[in-house]
């Protein structure tokens, strides 16, 4: 009997030390995660807010071909090319081709006069190009990894995209790590987890103090944080899925994958046969909006397969704004050749084969319930933050005691950096919406200048906390900055854009509205807490403090 309690013992303190470790590992980094990514929820209607747009209905009218003919002015050879355009709507609206460079063979087979040579010429090169949607004029180059907007900046933040080639990858290690926590946490609470909820002692040391918040608000958001780990893990690690599928189920054939699971999306083989007299792209995608609708339309995307090959597809593909519809996503493709329809899906059709990747995004992004639902889901996040930042302030009380007092300095600085990396995020991000009313949108270099300044802040408030070492002020000074610069974000627009939110509203300017007040909220709440946070003692302490006091004031 002793043996079989020791055995759970045992296994309870190995699951326990695993939800522990994993946890502190990741603190910093899931927090960017979430903290940014509830901002990126909105990252539409910040795009608005900042380029003071209108809420219209989202109908792009873009000359395809007009298109392709200044992408091929620019000096760029697009036969036999798989070409992707789309339309970005926000502070700088724009059309975004790519096309990535002909395989080195498909390069010298289709090279005239120049020969093998040509692979290296300009006309080989990558096409990224960002194009103005009225004027069609070339406004970047090489613009594939570019940010231009508040709301676009964030959502690359909360996957750290701003780390090159190995951000995305590094966000997906910590949704699976955030997985790996939340399963060894459940196993750990699982006996208990009615009870702990209902659980919070207010008496007591700071360590049950800080148990009790991580454990109650952990249950409440134990489902969303568990979608959030499995989604972000999946689209980080979507090879890894996919590469079994491939080798087993499809004997190595990439493209025959592709065209089952994503048939919208599908490159078809080059001939090499050159087409004559191919039909009119513009014809076709607004053929391809009536059959699919241009209501609650939220994005378009065009991509042209095998470019002025014989076997040239045109394929439009449309996502819906639909309100409690998971997946609202249609697709269209066209042989260029004579106009025939190969593959189509309408809107409201429901599949596994291109249906559960398009329900994972919108499960992560919260795109089927409107702006109720993406404020649940940002709730739900900043509860996530603080569940995460009072799993660190456990790991740091637990350290407080003499067992660790020849570390204590070093814990000191660790936990720091930690609240420091963290509660600078969020006057950092309040600062960048201060700077997108302050610097043009037309000065040159406008974002790049903004985001190393906004990097520069979260620095600077990083090694304020290091050197202050006070969890206390930490906190209460990073609640202050905030409630200050979220209240001058509003009379910020006021003054650059006339936006006031009463007038706002009644023009139509409905996300300037939505970004005004939520900041004028979020800012009064966060001076009201900074202002009204006390410092946390234990209650034992407390109680000598109070003793001593009351025995200071009798002598």
């Amino acid at each position: 009997m002793k043996t079989k309690k020791k055995n759970k013992n045992r296994i309870h303190n190995v699951f326990f030390n695993v939800h522990t470790v994993t946890g502190i590992t990741i603190s910093v980094a899931l927090f960017i995660c979430f903290l940014a990514g509830a901002f990126a929820l909105f990252m539409d209607n910040i795009d608005h807010w900042e380029g003071n747009v209108k809420n219209n209905a989202y109908d792009p009218k873009i000359d395809y071909e007009r298109l392709l003919e200044v992408t091929e002015g620019e000096g760029y050879d697009l036969d036999n090319r798989n070409i992707q355009i789309r339309y970005y709507e926000g502070a700088t609206s724009y059309i975004q081709i790519n096309a990535l460079p002909p395989k080195l063979k498909d390069a010298i087979s289709i090279a005239d006069d120049a020969g093998p040579s040509r692979k290296d010429s300009l006309a080989m090169a990558n096409v990224a190009l960002r194009i103005h949607p009225e004027t069609y004029e070339v406004l970047q180059k090489n613009a594939e990894f570019g940010d231009e907007s508040l709301g676009t900046f964030l959502y690359h933040l909360h996957y750290f995209n701003q780390i090159p080639n190995l951000g995305f990858y590094l966000s997906a290690l910590v949704s699976l790590f955030f997985l790996l926590a939340i399963v060894t946490g459940t196993i750990v609470h699982w006996k208990k987890i009615v009870s702990n909820f209902f659980t919070f002692r207010l008496k007591g040391s700071l360590k049950n103090l800080w148990t009790d918040a991580h454990t109650s608000l952990g249950i409440i958001g134990l489902p969303f944080q568990f979608m959030y780990a499995l989604t972000g893990a999946f689209f980080g690690l979507a090879l890894l899925v996919f590469l079994p599928m491939i080798t087993l189920v499809y004997d190595g054939d990439q493209d025959r994958m592709t065209k089952d699971v994503f048939p919208g999306r599908t490159n078809y083989e080059v001939l090499y046969e050159p087409l004559e007299g191919r039909l009119n792209i513009n014809d076709l995608v607004a053929q391809s909006m009536e059959d699919l609708g241009r209501d609650d339309l939220a994005n378009l995307q065009v991509s042209i397969s095998a470019y002025n090959d014989k076997n040239a597809h045109l394929s439009i593909n449309v996502f819906k704004s639909k309100i409690n519809q998971l997946v609202s996503y249609g697709h269209t493709t066209y042989r260029l050749s004579d106009g025939k329809v190969v593959n189509s899906k309408a809107i409201n059709e429901t599949s596994y084969n291109d249906g559960f990747v398009m329900a994972f995004f919108n499960l992560h992004f919260a795109n089927f319930g409107g702006y109720f639902l993406k404020f649940i889901y940002f709730i739900l996040a900043l509860i996530t933050c603080f569940v995460i930042l009072s799993g660190v302030m456990i790991w740091l009380e637990a350290r407080n005691t003499k067992k660790y007092e020849h570390k204590k300095r070093f814990n000191t600085n660790v936990g720091a950096i930690y609240l420091g990396a963290s509660l600078g995020l969020l006057p950092a991000i309040a600062f960048f919406f201060c700077m997108t009313k302050v610097f043009p949108l037309e000065m040159e270099g406008r974002f790049g200048t903004m985001s190393f300044v906004f990097f520069l802040f979260w620095l600077c408030y990083t090694i304020y906390a290091f050197f202050l070492k006070d969890f206390h002020k930490i906190n209460k000074h990073a609640l202050l900055v905030t409630g200050i610069l979220g209240i001058l974000i509003l009379l910020l627009n006021g003054i650059q854009s006339g936006l006031w939110p009463w007038k706002s509203l009644p023009q139509g300017y409905i996300d300037s509205f939505f970004v005004d007040v939520s900041w004028l909220v979020m800012g009064s709440i966060s001076l009201w807490a900074g202002l009204r946070v006390k410092r946390l003692v234990a209650h034992k302490k407390q109680k000598r403090q109070d003793a001593g006091q009351q025995a200071h004031e009798t002598v």
